[in-house]
């Protein structure tokens, strides 16, 4: 009897489970429709309501991946295909909608911009299969993602609300921010909720945590905002170093007198931070680079030091400063507007020119002059070949004030011409006079340093940093020769202050490459006999800017900020008043008087006429020699005396005897 019992009992429970197994499915098989309804007008309201955001340009594609049930994959179809007929119907006779159905990691021609729709069954998949492609293809918060998780047996509410929090932090661990999920939950009441998450709040730096957009039975509002602009007192670390006048350490005095450990920003830089601290509510700590480098450099195999080594490796937030864009800075940072620029230029310690005697004798006048002076000489030199005793009298025109008489010509063109020749001499001679004189007396001038080319002929020595080297003066390079080893000199940037100081009191030929802000503090600090004087050629262009790591959605709220402050004029104020121009000016300029004329001066005139002496006492000797051997040639040439000559003096002693009393009466 008992048995019998049983068994009735077992197979009443076995028919109540069919039955009720059967009720299930022929409520889901009707609800079916409505399911999809609610999906598809949850979908379509958010397309169309930010239709324009990314340019009527879908990207629509299923995660695959695991095991599906047959039941998803029919709703997954369903939604797919009356989604994509109620966008082209319902947008009929406007702007059209543009779908690609591939994998977004696969997509080759694309609007960046575009909205990516991924329908999902675990929100596992999206690590798995999708997450390390989203962030090499998505670059510079280009695009936006709306994450549909489909719903099925197999995945309940309470699981996927699970892995919410996780997903949301890995995305922000690769930077992107433009995301949105589309999450069904059923109880109370069965309702598809749009979920985004903030990575900053209160209490919350960093963490991802997720956050409640809106219903799909309430109209949306803007789902892909900017993103916020309040980090809610969150730490900011900033790759940094002190490098006057940009960025400058003041330690503040605490109540004991001792200096507080947060040192106050001060400089363009540290102004523009504390600036964007106190608008963007968070707060800042310092890194500075422990290897000795200052803004640093990435290298080709990826490896980088300096302040960009701590961006790169994820020590730091951010990094401020100058630096000059090449193709892999581009590819690992996003930068801001720049907010300043300055030049890399060469600076020397001042010294004055030095002149050698020859120089000071052909510098009053220009090259152009002497070369007019040069072919008049030698135009009248031809013309006065044919009589030589007229080049010397032509000569002497030129060189002296007087000309002798029987020189003067008889006809009366060639006396108007020689007029004018005495006095094209006399006015050249003259003018010559006065500015030998005015340079002689004037202070001396200072070296050339107005390029590259004339530093390296003066014998400096080029002092700058390995990445300045390589970037500036590397064989690769077509814009300069590069430098022979002996002619450089490479440090470190933290040695750079020291070396500086150094040389203003050793006076070497070391040329350092700076920016003109920096040489104008220096010399500021630095007040001594000498300044350092720049260049004009510039080597290099930096832009001044913070960069973050790739995609950064930071980047874009300080760029929004660093944008309108430059607008208001606040870099051109810092610079007029934070740095003194005078002290741009080299010292050793002359001072506008006249310095008195001494010995040394005319050292050089001495040694030309020394020279033009023994030049002409050996012309004259020449000359003198040359007539004597002439006129020696000249006298004929007798066996003997002339026979008869003593019979004449003894037949007519008398007439002798005459002329000889006629000379003394």
């Amino acid at each position: 009897m008992c048995n019998e019992h049983l068994r009735f009992v077992m197979l009443l429970l076995l028919l109540l489970v069919t039955l009720q197994q059967h009720t299930a499915g022929s409520a889901i098989a009707d609800e079916r429709p409505n399911h999809i309804d609610r999906w598809v007008s949850c979908i379509g309201e958010i397309v169309l309501a930010n239709a324009d955001t990314f340019r009527h340009e879908l990207n629509i594609f299923t995660l695959g991946g695991g095991e599906t049930e047959e039941e998803s994959l029919h709703f997954e179809h369903d939604l797919l295909d009356r989604l994509l007929a109620r966008l082209v119907y319902q947008h009929a006779g406007k702007k059209p909608f543009t779908f690609n159905l591939a994998p977004y990691d696969r997509t080759v021609s694309y609007n960046q911009r575009n909205l990516v729709l991924i329908l999902l069954h675990d929100l596992r998949q999206l690590e798995q299969h999708l997450l390390p492609q989203l962030a090499a293809k998505n670059v510079e918060q280009r695009g936006y993602f709306l994450l549909l998780l489909v719903p099925s047996n197999a995945t309940t509410t309470t699981t996927a609300e699970k892995h919410v929090a996780a997903t949301f932090r890995l995305l922000w661990s690769v930077r992107l921010h433009n995301v949105v999920l589309a999450l069904e939950r059923r109880r109370p009441t069965t309702r598809i909720d749009l979920l985004a998450y903030d990575p900053y709040g209160p209490g919350c730096c960093g963490c991802s945590r997720p956050r409640l957009l809106a219903h799909c039975n309430a109209p949306p509002p803007p789902l892909y905002d900017r993103f916020g602009r309040n980090l809610h007192g969150c730490q900011l670390r900033i790759a940094s170093f002190e490098r006057a006048p940009f960025l400058e350490f003041v330690h503040r005095p605490g109540r004991n007198g001792t200096a507080t450990a947060t040192p106050k920003l001060t400089g363009i830089e540290g102004n523009l931070v504390e600036l964007l601290a106190a608008h963007l509510n968070f707060r800042v700590a310092i890194v500075q680079p422990a290897d000795g480098r200052t803004w640093g450099r990435i290298y080709p195999n990826g490896t980088a030091n300096g302040a960009l080594g701590l961006l790169l490796n994820g020590t730091v937030h951010m990094t401020v400063g100058g630096y000059f864009p090449y193709p892999a800075l581009l590819a690992a940072t996003t930068q801001t507007h720049h907010y300043y620029t300055a030049e890399l230029v060469l600076a020397v310690p001042e010294e004055l020119a030095t002149l050698s005697p020859l120089e000071q004798l052909l510098k009053p006048f220009q090259p152009a002059i002497w070369t007019v002076v040069a072919v008049e000489l030698a135009i009248g030199a031809l013309g006065a070949l044919h009589r030589r005793h007229r080049l010397l009298h032509f000569w002497r025109t030129v060189i002296g004030e007087s000309l002798p008489g029987r020189t003067v010509p008889r006809r009366t063109v060639a006396r108007l011409a020689l007029l004018l020749w005495v006095v094209h001499a006399a006015l050249l001679r003259e003018s010559y006079k006065g500015s030998l004189v005015g340079f002689l007396t004037e202070p001396n001038p200072l070296a050339d340093i107005h390029s590259l080319e004339a530093l390296v002929q003066a014998g400096y020595r080029f002092v700058m940093t390995e990445t300045v080297y390589h970037t500036v003066f590397d064989r690769s390079s077509t814009n300069r020769r590069p430098l022979a080893p002996h002619q450089v000199l490479l440090i470190k940037s933290a040695d750079r202050q020291a070396l500086l100081e150094r040389t203003i009191r050793s006076r070497d030929r070391l040329a350092f490459t700076s920016t003109r802000e920096e040489i104008v503090k220096f010399n500021s600090r630095n007040r001594t006999d000498i300044n350092y004087r720049t260049s004009d050629e510039t080597l290099l262009t930096f832009h001044f800017a913070m960069y973050f790591k790739r995609s950064s959605p930071i980047a874009a709220a300080c760029d929004w900020y660093i944008r309108r402050v430059v607008a208001t004029g606040f870099v051109a104020r810092w610079h007029h008043q934070h740095l003194d121009l005078r002290f741009e000016r080299p010292t050793l300029a002359g001072s506008g008087q006249a310095e008195v004329l001494q010995l040394h001066h005319l050292h050089g005139s001495y040694l030309l006429l020394a020279a033009g002496l023994l030049l002409a006492t050996a012309i004259f000797t020449l000359e003198l020699l040359w007539g004597r051997w002439c006129e020696r040639r000249r006298r004929p040439n007798y066996p003997g005396p002339y026979p008869y000559l003593h019979e004449l003096s003894r037949q007519y002693p008398a007439v002798g005897r005459r002329k000889r009393t006629r000379r003394i009466a």
